[in-house]
């Protein structure tokens, strides 16, 4: 077995297995990857799908979900705002556009990548036809050294060529000395050092058929080198959730006992309507351009 990452040959522990697919560990970088990868036509009929996690809840009004996912990026955004403070951002993976409406409001010109035709023509809607490209991130038509912030939320982890992506991402970043910054990359993505991976193993949550690459703050170190990036900051990512997410969450990956337990939970109206701060075993990333 050969690492993508490093380059190490030899023995790798299996740390768990999806659709008959083991997720490998590396002894040398410690990053994780799912070999064999999920199929093309797997993931095009997941991501094509209108029911889709990200975007079956968005139908392009407000809802109770939308404005929880609005409290998470503006958390995101937030964590950013002090070392790029407007210009053009990129949000890769934008799915309906959410992140990027926050971004407008902070005085950002927001831009929008994204693989589903139905979450792109929901951000459409929300950010205009002209600054949102309906798929790849290697096919895009924008302009190189062009953005002050890209961010890539939740997306890392799904690409099948992590090095690749952070290569083509670092081709549209700008180096700016103005008031507005600029050569960052903002990315979120599932720890394999968090307390939810050490606590559930085999049957952490991100484990799942769509998640090719598994992360760690070593494997990130590695991936930034390799790219042209440094890493500046880093922590552990705080959700914003509601009880009805939680348990819809859950159901997907089959946790049957923690599910049923938010289920009943959920009934109890008080409880119902509180915005949770959850720690879900993400943390963020902010890279500079080198």
């Amino acid at each position: 077995m050969k690492c993508f990452l490093c380059d190490y040959r030899g023995e790798m522990q299996i740390k768990s297995s999806v659709e008959n697919r083991n997720i490998f560990k590396c002894p040398n970088c410690s990053v994780q990857f799912m070999h064999p990868q999920t199929s093309e036509e797997e993931l095009n009929q997941i991501y094509s799908n209108e029911n889709y996690p990200t975007c079956s809840f968005d139908k392009g009004f407000e809802n109770e979900i939308i404005k929880m996912k609005r409290k998470t990026f503006n958390n995101i955004l937030n964590k950013v705002i002090s070392y790029c403070k407007g210009g053009n951002i990129l949000d890769i993976g934008c799915s309906s556009g959410i992140l990027l409406e926050e971004a407008k409001l902070l005085g950002f010109n927001p831009y929008g990548i994204e693989i589903s035709e139905y979450a792109s023509s929901i951000a459409k809607k929300r950010i205009g036809e002209d600054k949102i490209y309906n798929g790849s991130l290697e096919n895009a038509p924008f302009k190189k050294n062009y953005f002050n912030l890209i961010t890539m939320i939740d997306i890392i982890e799904h690409v099948r060529n992590p090095i690749d992506a952070l290569l083509k991402a670092r081709e549209y970043l700008n180096i700016t000395i103005n008031s507005n910054g600029g050569g960052y990359c903002m990315i979120t993505t599932p720890n394999t050092d968090s307390l939810s991976a050490k606590i559930m193993g085999k049957r952490w949550l991100h484990y799942n058929s769509e998640h090719l690459n598994y992360f760690n703050i070593k494997s990130m170190q590695k991936l930034s080198e390799l790219t042209g990036f440094k890493i500046i900051k880093y922590g552990t990512l705080l959700k914003t959730m509601r009880l009805n997410y939680m348990y819809f969450q859950l159901k997907e990956h089959n946790n049957k006992l923690l599910s049923n337990f938010v289920k009943y939970a959920n009934y109890t109206p008080l409880i119902s309507k509180i915005d949770f701060p959850i720690l879900s075993g993400d943390f963020y990333l902010i890279l500079e351009k080198i």
